[in-house]
């Protein structure tokens, strides 16, 4: 899922079904989309991802760093709320 802000743009999913992860798809996927963005005259890249696990030193490994001044909020709603 990608949102474009001007000439900043949004990973929020990139995901791989687990029966054809570890086969370098991923990476591929990436890159493709990462050498295209800058293609187009993109400046920056902000991604969402969870903060734990491979996923961190995945990212890493192509530039991205944690942002140590973004704060990720959010709400659930009761289940009661859903009739």
């Amino acid at each position: 899922m990608l949102f474009h802000y001007g000439r900043t743009f949004e990973i929020n999913d990139l995901a791989v079904d687990p029966s054809y992860q570890r086969r370098g798809i991923a990476k591929k996927l990436l890159s493709q989309c990462l050498s295209d963005l800058k293609e187009q005259g993109i400046v920056g890249v902000n991604l969402i991802t969870a903060g734990e696990g491979v996923l961190p030193a995945f990212y890493e490994k192509f530039g991205f760093k944690a942002e140590k001044e973004v704060i990720l909020m959010g709400m659930e709603f009761p289940a009661q709320d859903y009739k």
